[in-house]
């Protein structure tokens, strides 16, 4: 196995005439990950090393076993369950998504910058969930090298190696994206290997169109294989081959671009030496696009409703292609039928709202009348910039504040982290901005520390929706600024430091509390102090996450009862429960609302705790892994009882044997049934 801090191949000298006459080395170096940057999310705690994101870091230590190792790195969720679960977070102006919109993360840093060449992600159980690489270069920008959708993949592990574009810098850290919808069960990774190289090498031969990955592709020992759709890597001791065919016969293959002359080239001539093309899209080519398609299917539908006696030329003009938009769109006023100018401001502004920020962004460029119009601040009341997370910056931040005067919901998750916008950025635009915002999403925002907070609860009155996961720069002086919001709905603390006293001081303040999310706490907080206060103050809750909260004894469920109008509840890994006994009836009892309820990990659980949740009619989601006392007979009446059951985990139950799951998987096929598999046969509990 490849050592954890580097492998040099051999030096092979080549002749490259682009450097200079002498003769010329490259190295190919390998290496695993040295340690973490940043994620979104992670099954295990900080307490723990189990499930960690830590566990990315340094050799495979399972690969090529299959199955659940707490060794791995695993991440929350999987699947479509939690988008259908009442804590749902609905997107906001989702037309800026992509196809595959990117639901996890994971930054890692290695030893040595290298050009990149190859990055292999071991996974280890339910492969198929990345969906896009990128690489931070040393001037503060991301370059995407790969993206593709989730796939789905035979159980079995793998070495996924995708095709890379060609990165015209060194770099050291890596970010991973992850879509889980496709998942049938948490997936697992166990390392991610860069390979790379010290110097710039391209192909010599242009059929190959400047990417080494299309010529390592035809140097691999066995030749592309198309029917190995799913990358199984199954000879994974010769997953590298082509790199070795490639090594031996180097100076035939490839050109070496020494640093030296690249250190002295400006960026524009390099990429013109290295024969690329510009990878920025042309001003008007989205733009043209989305209003074609908006001016073929919806314009006429509005037309026809608005009961327009004239139709505008606008319905009947074809756009044979982006090059004649921009004169299509100035001459619309010469038409004789009527004039662009003279439809309401209304008809326009339905239309351009269809429209995704970056082609917002773009019309300004067509002429001044689309300027004036893709400014308004009417367009911009909704803002979804988590997909712009790898450009937005400082400058963009700025450019948005003379749109948003009318904003009322705005999500900038992921954004701002590694210093490309600053805490003063983020007071800048919720001073300007924020008077009108109901709806606040920071998840995973770095920059957001006690300033912004502070900011917030003086601009932010109207505040509805606070969503703050991992924002670990916040303490305990600006969370007690959050006292002074009182028309919360939803808050979402995922991994951070709040005390127990200023959460219930906010909770007692904003008794129209629906979704709570305090997930991940482990010890960090009294949840019982927590639960009581909602038990006395929050009766319109509906959903709660304590999921792994220690704290969580009997005690505080049985003052959640209180809370009838419970929706979602996750208990899980909250091993202060014990034994749950009465107090988990009496919850389940009261609170007949009940859609998704989460036990894992509980090993006092009987039977007898779960009768009332029978009688939950509602009932789609019921996590029971690790219930050791569960009969069958319990399992077969959730069965027959709840009708809208969708889903439900039995993974180490001891009491259910893997024949009957087998059973009610073919006579309840509408039921998906988890059952977890370890390769080792080993129990977590």
């Amino acid at each position: 196995m490849i050592s954890h801090d580097e492998t040099k191949f051999e030096v092979v000298p080549i002749s490259n005439k682009n450097s200079s006459e002498k003769n010329e080395s490259v190295i190919f170096v390998e290496q695993f990950v040295k340690c973490v940057c940043d994620f979104s999310s992670q099954y295990g705690s900080n307490s723990s090393i189990s499930y960690t994101a830590y566990n990315i870091t340094g050799n495979p230590s399972k690969f090529p076993d299959y199955g659940d190792f707490p060794q791995a790195f695993v991440m929350r969720t999987y699947g479509q369950w939690w988008n259908k679960a009442p804590s749902r977070l609905e997107d906001y102006m989702i037309q800026n998504n992509d196809n595959i919109v990117s639901q996890d993360y994971i930054d890692v840093e290695y030893y040595q910058e290298v050009y990149p060449i190859r990055i292999s992600i071991y996974e280890t159980y339910n492969p198929g969930s990345v969906v896009g690489i990128w690489v931070y270069n040393p001037c503060g920008q991301w370059f995407q090298l790969w993206n593709g959708p989730p796939q789905f993949v035979p159980h079995r592990p793998r070495i996924f190696s995708p095709p890379l574009k060609t990165c015209h810098f060194k770099t050291k850290i890596v970010r991973l994206e992850f879509n889980h919808n496709l998942l049938d069960y948490y997936t697992e990774l166990d390392a991610v290997l860069l390979i790379g190289t010290s110097e710039l090498i391209m192909p010599r031969n242009h059929m190959y169109h400047q990417n080494l990955s299309n010529l390592l592709r035809d140097l691999s020992c066995n030749g592309h294989n198309s029917d190995d759709i799913y990358n199984l890597t199954p000879d994974y001791l010769k997953a590298n081959q082509d790199l070795t065919n490639l090594k031996k016969m180097f100076h035939k293959y490839c050109i070496l671009y020494n640093s030296k002359i690249i250190d002295n080239i400006s960026k524009g001539k390099l990429v013109s030496t290295l024969g690329q093309h510009c990878h920025s899209v042309p001003p008007i080519e989205e733009a043209f696009h989305s209003l074609q398609e908006f001016l073929q299917e919806e314009f006429p539908k509005l037309i026809k409703e608005m009961h327009l006696s004239t139709p505008s030329p606008l319905c009947r003009i074809s756009l044979p292609n982006e090059k004649n938009l921009l004169s299509t769109l100035n001459n619309i006023d010469s038409q004789p039928c009527g004039s662009f100018s003279t439809l309401p401001d209304e008809t326009v502004l339905k239309i351009l709202k269809n429209l995704d920020l970056k082609t917002l962004c773009r019309l300004c460029r067509v002429n001044r009348h689309f300027s004036n119009i893709a400014r308004d601040a009417l367009l911009y009341t909704s803002l979804n910039l988590k997909p712009y997370w790898h450009c937005l910056n400082s400058h963009a931040l700025k450019c948005l504040i003379p749109r948003c005067q009318y904003l009322q919901r705005i999500d900038l998750s992921w954004c701002g982290n590694y210093n490309m916008i600053s805490d003063v950025d983020l007071v800048n635009f919720i001073r300007s901005c924020g008077g009108l915002l109901t709806h606040l999403r920071l998840n995973c925002c770095h920059s957001v520390n006690d300033k912004v907070i502070l900011e917030i609860s003086k601009i932010c009155k109207n505040l509805k929706e606070l969503c703050l996961r991992k924002c670990m720069d916040i303490t305990n002086d600006g969370f007690s600024k959050l006292e002074k919001l009182q028309c919360l709905e939803r808050l979402e603390l995922y991994g951070t430091i709040i005390e127990t006293s200023i959460l219930c001081s906010i909770l007692r303040r904003n008794t129209q509390m629906r979704h709570l999310n305090l997930a991940g706490m482990h010890d960090r907080i009294n949840v019982d102090e927590v639960a009581i206060e909602l038990g006395n103050f929050c009766l319109q809750l509906e959903s709660v996450d304590f999921w792994k909260a220690q704290t969580l004894t009997p005690h505080g469920v049985r003052a959640l009862a209180r809370c009838i109008h419970l929706r979602e509840v996750d208990f899980g890994w909250c091993g202060g429960m014990g034994a749950p006994g009465d107090s988990l009836r009496a919850l389940l009892s009261s609170c007949h609302y009940l859609e998704k309820v989460f036990l894992a990990a509980l090993r006092g659980l009987t039977d007898r705790d779960l009768e009332p949740l029978l009688l939950c009619q509602h009932l789609k989601q019921l996590d029971l892994l690790g219930a050791r006392s569960l009969t069958p007979d319990m399992c077969y009446r959730f069965l027959l009882w709840c009708p809208k059951l969708e889903m439900i985990d039995l993974s180490f139950c001891e009491g259910i044997t893997d024949a009957k799951i087998q059973e009610w998987r073919q006579k309840y096929p509408h039921i998906s049934f988890k059952r977890c598999f370890q390769a080792n046969g080993t129990d977590l509990l």
